[in-house]
């Protein structure tokens, strides 16, 4: 609680710092102050945990009914990732080992299934076929050549499985997709990535880390947050240019969570394979919590970075330049009236009283109306 603050006419004739008087606008108004929005372990470790509970969830229905096996498989497979750390004989080729079967695992994971594998042609089929040898190979020899082999031959079938999706699709979501044309669009892009070494593993970690998914929550949440509300409030000009920023941040964070989580992913593998009791039940249940807090936190940590590189790139929200022009309109009005002051520190006043000096924006409000004796 800060006291109550009244504006005193005595002060009519006093100088009063525009810097501060801006600062209770723009406190009164709600426009921040400060730009921040710092990047903390809390925030990261909420973000893991809240996600992790729900990965739990998931894991808790997928095995309902087989979870001693479903643990008897982890162990092996901790096991098997344990030994193969210790065979590199260092911490480094040991390190190098585990990153290769970790990449190996994740493109064996984007590989469909026998069931949807057997509708497909049996040309598609052998690329698979193809794909699941080089990734099989990555986590054997870890190659870069059976890195590259393994990436664009799997952007190679599912560009060839697009293809045959948009000219043989059935059902209703099937045509759906062909009316839309993701089928077309997804051959195209699979078929351009699958040209180069960095293009087939970008495509391949974005899927795998579920960046399609992130793609259009972000992009939903930005068209519902921003987009659309500048449209509506400030017009097309400015609703277009928002569009634009709102296009590159969302592209940047969910870039960011994907590099990020796939980082994250390699060194939890890399943690858990190194822990004590890998191997054991116990330690495979320790090292797959671990490899998520870390996949976790590795996503949420570079989907903030990134967005904030981004952000520096763009400038800020059309919404914010706009209430912040009027902040400073006010601010002016203020600096030349004493009884608009009076009102802009009376508000900041009520709003310091209802919500403490909990924030960086309070707290430089607080000092502001102490500043100008008000």
């Amino acid at each position: 609680m800060t006291g109550n603050y009244n504006y005193n006419p005595s002060f009519t004739g006093a100088y009063r710092s525009p810097y501060d008087i801006e600062n209770l606008a723009k406190y009164a108004t709600g426009v921040a102050i400060t730009n921040q929005d710092p990047i903390t372990v809390s925030s990261l470790a909420s973000g893991a945990f809240g996600n992790l509970a729900i990965e739990g969830i998931s894991w808790l229905k997928t095995n309902k009914g087989n979870y001693r096996q479903a643990m008897n498989t982890a162990a092996q497979n901790a096991r098997a990732m344990s030994n193969l750390y210790k065979s590199g004989g260092s911490f480094v080729n040991g390190a190098k080992l585990v990153s290769n079967a970790s990449s190996s695992a994740q493109l064996l994971g984007l590989i469909p299934d026998a069931e949807k594998l057997a509708g497909l042609s049996k040309n598609t089929q052998n690329l698979y076929n193809q794909a699941r040898i080089a990734a099989e190979t990555l986590g054997q020899t870890g190659t870069a050549h059976a890195a590259k082999t393994a990436n664009q031959l799997l952007c190679q079938a599912n560009a060839a499985a697009a293809k045959e999706a948009a000219s043989s699709a059935t059902g209703l979501w099937g045509k759906f997709k062909n009316f839309l044309g993701i089928n077309k669009a997804s051959a195209a892009i699979n078929t351009a990535a699958a040209k180069s070494t960095v293009g087939s593993t970008c495509l391949n970690t974005f899927k795998s880390y579920g960046g399609t998914a992130m793609l259009v929550m972000e992009g939903a949440t930005e068209a519902v947050t921003n987009v659309y509300p500048t449209f509506k409030q400030l017009g097309a000009k400015a609703g277009m240019k928002q569009l634009g920023k709102s296009t590159v941040k969302t592209a940047a964070s969910v870039g960011g969570w994907v590099a990020g989580a796939a980082l994250g992913t390699k060194l939890g593998a890399l943690i858990g394979s190194v822990i004590p009791g890998a191997g054991t039940a116990v330690g495979a249940a320790c090292g797959a919590v671990i490899g998520s807090v870390c996949s976790l936190i590795g996503g949420i940590f570079g989907s903030k970075l990134a967005k904030k590189g981004a952000e520096k790139v763009v400038g800020k929200d059309e919404l914010v330049l706009a209430q912040e022009k009027q902040a400073q309109e006010l601010a002016k009005q203020a600096q030349a009236n004493g009884m608009v002051l009076n009102q802009v520190a009376n508000a900041a006043a009520q709003r310091l009283n209802a919500e403490g000096l909990q924030s960086e924006d309070a707290r430089i409000a607080y000092n502001s109306l102490n500043a100008l004796g008000v």
